[in-house]
């Protein structure tokens, strides 16, 4: 048995299926005395809804998604350099293509019979996005056979462009700090200029200053790209809500359709059912009608009986009495 073969069909299949298929395959893998193949796939895990559709996905679209993937560097860059314009551009495509993705692959699980809601579509690109940050999810998504859904928040810390321009302050510090403004005095002491000595303070206050101005300008420009990367997720978060939105207005007004619809049946219904309850009680006056006239006519009948067989009876006694001894 073509062990990989077998679990890349197994992880297609829908997740409320896949234990019958797995346990299935584990059997025939043991019928033909493969036990590691067995072991294998009996080992495979079902996935979640959302890794399906990821893993549908991969097999269906797998150049669109080693594009999206290919984007991880770049915005991992563009976030290091705290490069506003490249991190506002990377994004705008990451949000783009993980969009189009994530509806892709709702329309194949649609396709394949399983009913996708919007939860699970996000679901979906929350995978996508997770997977721009977390190398090894990358992989497993690449896989096709992803068992789980994994978010991950943000695409790494914002601090380490902070953290190593801290360090290179302090590095860039540290010689002047060796050096420290103890021979300068020296110097002051002998050739007792003030004026230099003073010219020196001046150039180091300039100096701390100059520092600290670059720090609050670094310090400034990390906040800016976090408030950045927040407001793109927040209007990612946004885009969302009014994609939910939007689906569940339709599907609403698909309700109300339907039910207009169930109503008008209903409308109708009563209304033949009114009819034909008019045409029954018609039916039985027309019956209550026919059965007085037939009552009537029994009676008119059973009268005449009577009085023919009275008419009978005194004929016989005039024939006997007409009869000779």
């Amino acid at each position: 048995m073509d062990t990989d073969a077998e679990l890349d069909r197994l992880y297609r299949v829908p997740p409320e299926d896949f234990v019958a298929a797995r346990d299935d395959a584990a059997a025939r893998a043991r019928a033909d005395a493969d036990t590691d193949a067995a072991r294998e796939i009996a080992a495979a895990r079902r996935p979640t809804r959302a890794a399906w559709l990821a893993n549908l996905l991969v097999d269906d679209a797998r150049d669109e998604v080693e594009g999206l993937l290919a984007l991880a560097p770049v915005l991992a860059h563009a976030q290091r350099s705290l490069d506003g314009a490249a991190l506002r551009e990377v994004s705008a495509q990451r949000n783009r293509l993980v969009g189009a993705l994530a509806r892709r692959a709702a329309a194949l699980g649609r396709a394949a019979g399983a009913r996708v809601g919007s939860g699970v579509e996000r679901d979906v690109r929350w995978v996508l996005e997770s997977a721009l940050a977390d190398p090894d999810l990358a992989d497993r998504v690449r896989s096709g056979r992803l068992e789980r859904y994994e978010r991950h928040s943000g695409f790494g810390p914002l601090g380490e462009a902070g953290s190593a321009a801290e360090g290179s302050t302090a590095d860039a510090d540290a010689p002047r700090g060796a050096r420290s403004p103890h021979p300068e005095r020296g110097g002051e002491r002998r050739d007792g200029d003030g004026e230099l000595a003073g010219r020196r303070r001046d150039a180091r206050r300039r100096e701390a200053e100059h520092r600290a101005a670059q720090e609050r300008e670094r310090r400034e420009a990390e906040r800016h790209a976090q408030a950045l990367a927040e407001a793109e997720k927040a209007v990612e978060t946004a885009r969302l809500a009014a994609h939910d939105a939007g689906r569940e207005r339709d599907d609403a007004r698909d309700r109300a359709d339907r039910a207009d619809g169930r109503r008008d049946d209903a409308h109708r219904r009563v209304d033949e059912l009114t009819a034909e309850l008019d045409r029954a009680r018609s039916a039985a006056e027309d019956a209550d009608r026919a059965r007085d006239e037939a009552g009537r006519a029994a009676r008119d009948a059973a009268g005449r009986a009577e009085q023919a067989e009275e008419d009978l009876a005194r004929a016989e006694e005039t024939l006997d009495g007409l009869r000779p001894g």
